[in-house]
This record gives structure tokens, sequence and C-alpha cells, in this order.
């Protein structure tokens, strides 16, 4: 049964207004504002609920107006969980209110349907490449333009990572595991190389990678948009094309795709088999340094080292607890200095759609991400988000120029290739 904001009354009540969530949330701290706190929200879906509010666009874009970075949830003493609460907030006002045509049409049509994904795919490259060639002042160009640069955008593909390789890619040397590749739509579209860099590194371990050519969108972008039909149209498609993977675990290398597999599906499509699938899914970062570090066949390099630091995708760090495994693969790389950062699991801004509705607050979240790699003194500054690649390119771009950013599985496929 399709879950509402009523359901989620015990979350509510759990909030026991104390502020605790007001240091850690990225966009209260900005605006100082309460209606930009976990807290704030809240309070306010509370009055939603019992019908003292109208779902009017000013209360839409206050819902929209937060990160889903969980840093609230992680800090809260009372064990609330405000992410749940906004996101069936954001999909109440949506049921009243509507959604839009564009993204109706792509949540429920386009998403849900591997068919369809080359032309989003191709209607995205498109706009990508018109955006980078018109110049800054141009009409349409303001809400993407900050302090006269515009956003930098990444190349957006019109051909897809699955669509290169074979369904199953055998293992080098002895087999030892069978998995599958969920590879969600930005690395399967955009970030090709950090998906190549996984299936390599893995089948270099003696893995079996499987590919399943008719995965959909995991269905992050509706779920957090407040479109949970869609969202639970593109879970049920999921579970029942992975049922038939026969794989030893479901891997994941985007944040935001493993948080929702893993926590987000049970609640989205309650039962036995959800949860089933929802076990088996692991982030790569945590399979190679629990299982496969040991394999990995590093050699000694006598030559200038990479500096590399590392930032903590929210998704990963408060969703899938991954933490330590990251900084033990990056470590153990001979030809890699690892460098910590300040505030290293301080959100980036990037969120989404959320830098593309507040592209000034992104900037000015951001802006502090970028000053602190720019402090670490490191070269190359790793994650294991798309979503979290995208805005950090933009970020060093503006205030950290010549840092790289890789995605974790490519720095450890360059340092196995330094000599």
């Amino acid at each position: 049964m399709h879950k509402e904001l009523k359901d989620y009354q015990n979350l509510i009540d759990k909030c026991v207004l104390c502020g605790g969530c007001h240091p850690d949330c990225p966009t209260y701290q900005l605006s100082r504002m309460e209606h930009d706190s976990a807290r704030g929200k809240a309070l306010l879906a509370k009055v939603l609920l019992e019908g003292g509010l109208e779902p009017t666009e000013t209360l839409a874009r206050t819902f929209d107006h937060c990160l889903t970075c969980m840093a609230c949830v992680e800090a809260c003493p009372a064990g609330a969980n405000p992410v749940m609460v906004i996101t069936a907030a954001r999909d109440e006002i949506r049921k009243k209110r509507g959604l839009g045509f564009i993204p109706k049409f792509i949540f429920s049509k386009i998403l849900p349907n591997r068919a369809l994904m080359p032309l989003l795919a191709w209607a995205m490259g498109a706009a990508t490449t018109l955006f980078k060639l018109l110049p800054p002042a141009f009409p349409g160009m303001k809400a993407m333009t900050q302090g006269g640069k515009k956003k930098l955008m990444p190349a957006f593909r019109f051909s897809s990572l699955k669509g290169s390789l074979p369904e199953v890619i055998p293992a080098q040397g002895e087999k030892i595991m069978r998995v599958a590749f969920f590879t969600g739509c930005m690395t399967d579209w955009v970030f090709t190389e950090g998906g190549k860099a996984v299936i390599d590194i893995l089948t270099l371990c003696g893995v079996e990678v499987v590919l399943v050519k008719d995965e959909v969108c995991c269905g992050a972008p509706a779920f957090f948009a407040g479109d949970r039909a869609s969202a639970e149209l593109m879970a049920m498609k999921n579970l029942a094309l992975f049922a038939n993977a026969e794989a030893d675990c479901i891997v994941t290398a985007c944040a935001t795709c493993g948080d929702v597999l893993q926590k987000i599906y049970p609640d989205l499509v309650p039962g036995g088999a959800t949860q089933k699938f929802s076990d088996k899914v692991i982030d790569f970062q945590k399979l190679l340094a629990g299982q496969l570090l040991s394999r990995l066949p590093v050699k000694e390099h006598a030559g200038p080292k990479l500096k590399v630091t590392y930032h903590d995708p929210c998704h990963l760090s408060r969703g899938m607890k991954v933490v330590k495994e990251p900084r033990e693969i990056l470590r153990r790389l001979p030809g890699v200095e690892f460098i910590e950062m300040a505030e290293a699991d301080r959100c980036c801004g990037g969120a989404g759609t959320f830098s593309a509705n507040y592209y000034g607050d992104a900037v000015e979240i951001g802006k502090r991400k970028a000053e602190n790699i720019k402090a670490s003194g490191a070269k190359i500054v790793a994650t294991e988000c798309p979503s979290c690649e995208m805005q950090l390119l933009d970020m060093v771009g503006r205030f950290a120029p010549g840092v790289e950013v890789l995605s974790t599985a490519e720095v450890i496929r360059r340092s196995l290739e330094r000599r």
C-alpha cells in the first residue's frame, strides 16, 4: 500500500523541538530561518497533516529547499527521521498540486522504461552541449550562473556503459564470487569511466560481474521529488529483474542508488522479497575493503605519489554507513598519499536537483567544501557518488582549480597502472 504523510505520524511526533539539528543543517546555516531547518519542516508537516496549511507553491518550495543530506537524522537525539517526513510531505503536496508535466512524464514514463532512456540521454546531451556554447549573459542562463560563471557540466553521453559491454563479464583467473552491478543512471550514461573502473577492479580480483541490461532508475529522483508512486514502480521493476540475477550480492558505486536500494526499497515495497534484495546490496568500497583488498595486485611505486583526499557522500556515510572503507583502500595503495580533509562528511551542496533549483545556495554550500579540498593540498578528490562528482567538478573549477575529481575506483585503477 502506498504510504502517505499520515503513516509517518510517529516520526513527526519524535521531534522534541530541541533544535539539535540546527548546527548541522546546511540550508539553515545559510538562511538562519526556522523553516529551513529539519525542526521547522517537521512542524510544518504536522500542521499540514492536521489541515492547518494549504499546499501552496510557497509551501512546496519550502519543503523542496532541503538537501536530504541526513545530517539532521544523524544529529537527532530523539531518533527522528526528518528526511522521511520531508519526502512524505513533498508527496502529499504534489498529490494536491500536481508535479508538472515534464517531471511527471520523466518520472512515470521514461525512468521506469529502459527502452526510453536513450531518448532522455540524448535530450540531456543536446541540452548540455547547447548550455556550454551559450554565453553566461544569454537569456535563461541566469539561474545556472553565479559571479558571471556558468555551472560546469559533465559530458552526457549518447551511449550507455551497459550497452557497450556483455551481460556477463568473467572473472580474471580463479572465480571467487558472482555479483550483479547496479550501475545506476549517472554511471551508465555520464560517468562511465568510473563504472568501467569498478568492473575492471572486481574482475581483476576474481569476481564475475553481471550487468542486468533492463535495469531501470533506482527511483531516487522521483522519491526525493515527492513522486512516490513512480518510485514504487521503479522499485518493483528492479526487484523483479534482480531476482533472476543469481548473484552473491548486488554492488553499487553510487551512494544514492545504494542507499535507496538498501534503506528505501523496504519502505516503498514492504515484504520479505524486498528485504532479501536489500540485504544483498553492498557498496563497492565496502566489498573491496572487506573481502577483496588482499587480491588487488598492488605494486610498490618509486615515483611521486598521487595526493588524494576523500569526500564522504551523505547517502554513503550517513545512509549506508560506509566511512572507514574508502580510507582503508586509499591508504593501502602504494602510489597514493591519502590526506584527510576538514569536514570530509559535510554535504557538498549537490543533492541531485537541489543544485539546479537553488544553484546560488548550492554554490555557497559547495564553496566551503572546495576550500577544504584546496586547504588539504590534495591534487585529486575521490568520492563514490556521481551527483557529488558533478557538484565537485563545478566547485573545484570555481574555487580550487587544478584539483581533479575522480571516483575511488578510478583512483585505484590509476594507481595500479602507474609504474
